[in-house]
């Protein structure tokens, strides 16, 4: 027996975030985070992912449909909460509406912005379709709140609340040099690398040195340009890889600039955590991210693809020290201003209990 409208202390909590492989991206992170902070609010948090599966259902979409279905049904939560899991949500989406299921939609992003090229109506009516069940949407920005609303979603449904990020130790003492220039994320069209490694190319005769962070096995064939584009470079470039939380805020203390030139952002966690650390940003003006970076106060904004635009910011930055350090100062003010991840836990375990309909407040960790 589901329960809507639950007054009680535990709410039973199903957390259906499955992709058709493990990923390791800010997405996943953050929903973890928010399930950790359900849990932390004395919640029953089942959460249901790639590898909480069955092994032999992985990667499998009729199977894994009926899986979830199944332990969702075994599970009588008070409240469903979905991020994204298409593929794995059909038959759990027909039935909803008769279960008088509370469901809680995430959206990070529409992922046709992944990709190239035009999206089908037919794929943009499956996500409406599929977000239409939503008693609330969370979105972590208003540059994605204006994208669901584009498909027809009504806006009263959306709650935008922030990512946070950890206030990771810093030092913000001058740094020793040449220039290095750091970009963080996974290698793929979508964030770009390409057009970074080719306005370097246009930087001469100036010392830095690029750091590439992120995984590069996504998409081999996009990897494997942006690493030929990178050899004309030469030692000026390295690939990092997937590192460590401690390693990445490690280069992040020893960085001069975070260059996220990716077409789209539904947030921009990299942003954040640079900022924190004092980095000015080159970044695209597109998706949320110029909702984070001012142009010409704490970084610059360029158009998607703009490879002369990045480069001319870039010298600006490698030139000049005091304004270097002059937009170090105004990231590291804008940095503070912005969510934590206690503020985003809090706000999101409310928006979750209002979902469910519950009617008491919970003790919130920390305070």
């Amino acid at each position: 027996m589901f329960h809507l409208f639950a007054e009680r202390d535990v709410l039973k909590i199903s957390f259906v975030m499955i992709g058709l492989k493990d990923h390791s991206t800010g997405g996943y992170y953050f929903n973890f985070k928010m399930a950790d902070a359900l849990s932390l609010a004395g919640h029953d948090v089942d959460v249901i992912h790639f590898n909480t599966m069955p092994e032999k259902l992985r990667g499998s979409r009729i199977a894994g449909s009926f899986y979830v279905m199944k332990r969702v049904l075994r599970h009588k939560p008070d409240l469903l909460v979905v991020s994204k899991s298409y593929s794995f949500m059909v038959p759990l989406r027909i039935i909803i509406s008769f279960l008088r299921l509370p469901v809680l939609y995430m959206v990070h992003h529409l992922e046709w912005h992944d990709r190239a090229g035009a999206v089908s109506n037919v794929r943009k009516w499956l996500v409406r379709w599929y977000l239409s069940c939503g008693k609330r949407i969370w979105v972590n920005s208003r540059s994605t709140a204006d994208d669901v609303i584009s498909l027809g979603i009504p806006r009263e449904k959306l709650f935008a609340i922030p990512p946070g990020f950890d206030r990771f130790e810093t030092d913000l003492k001058a740094k020793q040099l040449p220039v290095k220039i750091l970009s963080v994320g996974t290698v793929c069209s979508r964030k770009d690398q390409l057009t970074l490694v080719k306005a370097c190319a246009l930087l001469g005769q100036r010392e830095f040195h690029l750091f590439i962070l992120g995984d590069d096995t996504v998409d081999r064939d996009y990897a494997e340009m942006v690493q030929e584009e990178a050899d004309i470079l030469g030692d000026k470039v390295t690939f990092m890889g997937h590192l460590s939380t401690g390693e990445l805020y490690e280069l992040y203390n020893k960085s001069h600039i975070l260059a996220n030139l990716s077409r789209w952002e539904g947030y921009g966690i990299a942003v954040a955590e640079a900022m924190w650390a004092g980095l000015p940003v080159v970044a695209v003006d597109a998706g949320a991210v110029p909702e984070l970076v001012t142009h010409g106060y704490n970084g610059y904004l360029t158009a998607p693809g703009d490879v002369e635009s990045c480069a001319e910011h870039l010298k600006e930055l490698i030139d000049n020290g005091k304004l270097r350090e002059e937009m170090s100062c105004s990231a590291r003010k804008k940095a503070q201003e912005l969510f934590s991840w206690h503020d985003t836990g809090r706000e999101f375990v409310d928006l979750a209990q209002e979902t469910a309909g519950c009617k008491i407040r919970w003790n919130k960790p920390g305070k």
